[in-house]
């Protein structure tokens, strides 16, 4: 026996058309189920992009001092400035002139220093709270502006945090070696003058040589001068201008063709890298961890 039904004698539609107003349709009103504002979203969208600005400057402070990524050039720079400063050092400079190449290098820490705190406080007087002021009247247009100001204080106190650590470290290699350099020197020194004044004693020396020897090892001395003094003793003008052409070009090319080179190994890994994404796609690392205490009855 068939079963026939009437859809709108069912009590469901009489409900549906009572509560439709006879519309059939019925509408949801989003503003009834949105969350009401407690006032602690700006708070903690502030306080998020805070956080956000802390992370990007951090990030942007190591990858300017090169722990982010290796770079070959950034190496060679490195090595290059070691080199010229060897090269260029005065071996035998006084006590007086080491302690005040100390405190020049102090004085352009401190200027390092107060443009780092001149930076921050510059951004925060003039950029964040105004932009916290307005956070009162137009939360969108706070968050907007912190968004902008933060991108470019981000970029100018990265760089003045960047060149203080970088200052701030070489001062301590400079005082490190100086202080080294100044103890091995005076033990040199005071052995080889009780051993000149043995030799003159036993008359191996001449008085006149020792007494020589120690005031030429009060002038300068530097490999630099060294070369310079070896081209100028040249007597003939032509092989001198040559010998000093020869130099100077040398070098310069030499470092030249260095920051080519680390360039280009810098440029062909970055190729490489690219390629190896393009075909397998970005690296992930993924983790497994076994979860010991599961239910062996669920494994199938």
């Amino acid at each position: 026996m068939a079963i026939s039904l009437t859809l709108a004698s069912m009590a469901s539609r009489a409900v549906r058309t009572a509560s439709t107003q006879g519309e059939n349709v019925r509408r949801i009103a989003t503003t009834g189920t949105a969350r009401e504002d407690d006032g602690e979203g700006g708070f903690f969208d502030i306080a998020s992009g805070a956080l956000k600005f802390g992370a990007s400057l951090l990030s942007a402070v190591w990858k300017g001092l090169g722990f982010i990524g290796f770079s070959f050039s950034a190496l060679y720079s490195q090595l290059q400035r070691g080199v010229l400063f060897i090269w260029n050092f005065n071996w035998n400079t006084s006590d007086a002139a080491l302690n005040e190449q100390i405190k020049q290098a102090e004085i352009a820490l401190a200027a390092s220093k107060g443009s780092l705190v001149g930076t921050s406080l510059g951004f925060t007087v003039c950029g964040l709270i105004p932009a916290a002021t307005i956070a009162v009247f137009n939360e969108a247009l706070a968050l907007y502006i912190i968004k902008e100001v933060g991108e470019e204080a981000v970029d100018e106190i990265a760089g003045a945090l960047t060149g203080l650590i970088r200052l701030q470290f070489q001062q301590v290699v400079r005082q490190s070696f100086f202080a080294l350099f100044k103890n091995f020197r005076t033990l040199f020194r005071g052995a080889a003058s009780i051993f000149a004044n043995g030799m003159v004693a036993l008359g191996q020396f001449n008085r006149a040589d020792v007494d020589k020897a120690i005031k030429n090892r009060n002038e300068p001395f530097s490999f630099s001068k060294l070369k310079n003094d070896q081209i100028e003793a040249i007597s003939d003008p032509i092989s001198e201008a040559y010998w000093e052409g020869v130099w100077d070009e040398f070098q310069d090319a030499c470092i030249e063709a260095g920051f080519i080179v680390a360039n280009s190994a810098d440029s062909f890994f970055a190729q490489q890298k690219m390629a190896t994404q393009a075909a397998l796609g970005t690296e992930h690392l993924v983790e497994i961890q076994p979860v010991r205490d599961a239910n062996e009855a669920d494994t199938p």
